[in-house]
């Protein structure tokens, strides 16, 4: 499976930890996800049907910014 890694500099809090899950956990395509708050940085194993910018594109809906490493 394809894996995406992002850098999202708006994850401040738990909570914001919490929303990007519930957004990414959400999707289809995501077989798993794991986000830092430490780093804010965001990983995400998806199958080849959804690309890193659509994963940039769902979280940037959710109102984070989020951009490729």
């Amino acid at each position: 499976m394809p894996e995406t890694l992002l850098r999202v500099p708006t994850l401040l809090t738990q909570d914001d930890v919490d929303v990007v899950m519930f957004e990414l956990q959400d999707l289809p395509c995501v077989d798993m996800a794991e986000v830092s708050l430490v780093s804010q940085t965001v990983w995400v194993s998806h199958t080849a049907l959804m690309t890193p910018l659509d994963i940039v594109a769902v979280l940037e809906q959710a109102g984070y910014e989020a951009s490729l490493l």
